[in-house]
């Protein structure tokens, strides 16, 4: 495990001034405690002195490209058991920072990481708003294609997933969406090249079972909570929602934080599951119409 890297007094004052770590580390416990995060590369979560964390990624040396990034503790892809390969199951809580969404198999995921928290332990994570990213041209992820890959039990991104983001990719600034910019039509990113290198990618990720760096899940709040919710009602995923938020204005994220609850009874933990993620869209509704009427002013 790592030590945190701020002292205590000046881990609160940098989080009551960025709302962003506040919301990473929504529910985190102070002053001491044992966590995981993935995918934190050359950008981990800034935490205090007290906090013990465990990196993961899908390969222990998969930020290599980084010189100046931390190296995983363990590698995981999210499709086998994540509490034999850490040997442990009383974590206080984890954080992905845009590390969810290219997951292969995200509903085992979701569930490998539940089976390795304590009671109470939370996951919060981050999350493409794919209306303010590169992925704005391609349609949000299904239910039916995050089932497909569970019961295949995906441990690289697959075919498709990989060819939907290659030749799909577009070239989107974030601000310029905010200011109204209509993106409907932007270029591909990789321009007439797109198909094919799409098709090859795709072809040569398969045939060697290399696991190909991808957007393998496009999402907004809404849709998240969508396919979440039917996840919930086929018994395949296990938290329960404390808060979401979407991205502030200029911003391209939105942000998820859920907990492994201490009630275990499915009889009564299914409704609470069902009832935090129809209150957080009542909430997410109802931002979404007062964005509509101011912008109309």
């Amino acid at each position: 495990m790592h030590a945190g890297s701020l002292s205590l007094d000046a881990f609160l004052s940098r989080r009551s001034a960025e709302r962003r770590l506040a919301r990473l580390t929504h529910d985190v416990g102070l002053p001491e405690g044992r966590g995981l995060e993935f995918g934190a590369a050359s950008k981990p979560t800034p935490l205090p002195e007290g906090l013990r964390v465990t990196y993961l990624d899908h390969a222990v040396d998969a930020a290599a490209v980084h010189p100046d990034a931390v190296q995983a503790d363990y590698a995981w892809s999210g499709s086998t058991s994540l509490a034999e390969r850490i040997g442990r199951t009383d974590y206080d809580f984890a954080i992905a920072v845009h590390a969810a969404h290219r997951v292969p198999n995200l509903l085992g995921w979701f569930r490998g990481i539940h089976a390795v928290l304590r009671p109470g332990g939370v996951l919060n994570l981050s999350l493409p708003d794919r209306r303010y990213t590169s992925d704005v041209s391609r349609r949000e992820s299904t239910i039916a294609e995050l089932v497909e890959a569970d019961l295949l039990a995906y441990e690289q991104p697959s075919p498709r997933q990989i060819f939907a983001h290659t030749y799909e990719t577009r070239t989107v600034d974030p601000a310029a969406v905010w200011e109204g910019t209509d993106v409907s039509q932007a270029r591909r990113l990789f321009a007439e090249s797109a198909l094919p290198l799409a098709h090859a990618r795709a072809a040569e990720a398969l045939a060697s079972k290399h696991h190909a760096a991808c957007h393998c899940w496009v999402f907004t709040p809404l849709s998240f909570l969508t396919v979440i919710e039917e996840a919930t009602r086929l018994g395949r995923f296990p938290f329960v929602f404390n808060q979401i938020a979407g991205a502030d204005p200029g911003g391209h994220e939105f942000f998820v934080s859920m907990r492994r609850d201490v009630q275990e009874d499915e009889q009564v933990l299914r409704p609470m599951q069902e009832g935090s993620i129809q209150y957080l869209r009542a909430i997410l509704d109802r931002q979404r119409r007062i964005a509509e009427l101011v912008a109309r002013d």
